[in-house]
């Protein structure tokens, strides 16, 4: 027989080792003030004290951002993440750890996806600037949710960059130990693809960042762990770090085309999902429409997976204007959420089924989705030297940019020398 937990006495949690949390701001060591057309690229070193480690989970990005424009409101496309084309993280020597082009549109894709409206009206909106309401099946400036920038107005917000495999670990980064800073860099979008406004053509629309900011928490440990650590890592030659990230390939589709046979150059070696969005080349530069999450469906009707000659699944997704459920379970089996009640997301099954809307798909191609104690189960294609290749049927209606997205296990390696290396 068993006793109930709650009269176990004798069990109590373990006593944390001695240490301390301090909240720091890393700034930008290029400039103080960045625009989406000069000093648009923002670099931020972690330049944290010797020995100590940084909780990404607990840290997040800030920023005041200013509407330049002199006569038109603007607003944010799905939130202030909207700013972010480009968020590439660097190593002490100077490579590339990990690189996501078109940050905002998976941003604006995610959210709609896997935040439900009660996150997005509360916590969502009052830190990030998130839009409130179920998109609209029309994206434009007056079904757009967001807080209203009036001109030469400004707002602060504050971002966890939860898509960075970096900045999102499921360990404390060692920044203390290593030879030099790592550093956060991040490309600028320009107005006219990231922000809503008023009308199609405002007077010189634009913006304006300022007191950019990475706040971290920062922890300091024992002398004693310290000395531990260093004695481990010496030994083993250096620790690991398992976490996620995004790649992102793209390629075009034209007006009228009807067969899908999209090469994707991936080459990981867990590649975990594929998610799929699909925007008319002319709508991404609209001012006065949701640029980055206005997606189109283009009457797809089918579509898998091919590798060499595998198939994923075996038989083709199948999907309609009016009866797409299959589609979705598919792209809810990729987030590894079917059957999670607990949470929610955005879009409803008519903007979902809509021509232009909130329309996305994916798939999953992981062996054990539903397992996080593990790693790499994902599809191995760095090995096979085979591109993935997306087939299926549609008919676009329009020139159209297909973002493909790759979600694959990326492990982090701290070596006793000071350095960080980054594998796929």
């Amino acid at each position: 027989m068993s006793n109930p937990s709650g009269v176990m006495y004798s069990t109590v949690l373990n006593r944390a080792t001695p240490a301390i949390k301090q909240t720091r701001k890393f700034s930008a060591n290029n400039g103080a003030t960045f625009t989406d057309s000069t000093n648009n690229i923002i670099r931020i070193p972690l330049a944290t004290g010797s020995f100590q480690f940084c909780d990404t989970r607990a840290s997040y990005l800030s920023f005041t951002i200013t509407n330049n424009s002199s006569d038109k409101d603007m607003k944010f496309d799905t939130n202030g993440n909207c700013v972010i084309q480009r968020l590439r993280i660097e190593s002490p020597d100077g490579s590339t750890l990990e690189d996501i082009t078109d940050w905002n549109v998976l941003n604006a894709f995610l959210h709609d996806y896997t935040q439900g409206l009660d996150n997005a009206a509360t916590i969502g909106g009052m830190i990030e600037g998130q839009g409130t309401a179920v998109p609209s099946t029309t994206k434009s400036y007056a079904n757009n949710s967001c807080v209203a920038i009036g001109e030469g107005a400004s707002i602060s917000v504050c971002l966890p960059l939860a898509p960075c495999g970096v900045l999102n670990a499921n360990r404390y980064l060692p920044l203390g130990f290593l030879r030099s800073n790592l550093v956060i860099e991040i490309h600028l979008a320009p107005a006219a693809t990231c922000m809503n406004w008023e009308t199609a053509s405002p007077t010189a629309p634009g913006y304006t960042l300022s007191n950019v900011n990475y706040v971290a928490d920062i922890i300091s440990f024992s002398s004693q762990f310290n000395q531990n650590y260093e004695q481990m890592i010496s030994n083993i030659g250096g620790v690991q770090i398992s976490s996620q990230t995004y790649s992102n390939y793209i390629t075009n589709i034209a007006n009228s085309q009807s067969a899908l046979a999209e090469l994707i150059p991936a080459r990981q070696k867990s590649i975990k999902s594929i998610f799929f969005v699909m925007r008319h080349t002319a709508d991404i530069s609209t001012k006065n429409q949701d640029s980055l999450s206005t997606r189109q469906r283009n009457a797809l009707t089918a579509f898998q997976i091919k590798v060499g000659g595998a198939l994923f699944p075996a038989s083709q997704i199948q999907g309609s204007s009016t009866n797409s459920s299959e589609m979705g379970a598919e792209l809810y089996k990729a987030f590894a959420r079917l059957a999670d009640t607990s949470l929610g997301g955005k879009v409803t099954r008519a903007n979902y089924l809509t021509a232009e809307g909130s329309f996305a798909f994916g798939l999953d191609l992981e062996a054990f989705a539903n397992d996080s104690s593990i790693i790499e189960s994902g599809l191995n294609v760095g090995s096979q030297g085979l591109p993935v290749e997306l087939i299926g049927n549609l008919t676009a209606d329009g020139a159209t940019q297909l973002n493909s997205y790759v979600l694959s296990d990326f492990i982090l390696t701290f070596t006793s020398d000071g350095g960080v290396i980054s594998s796929m």
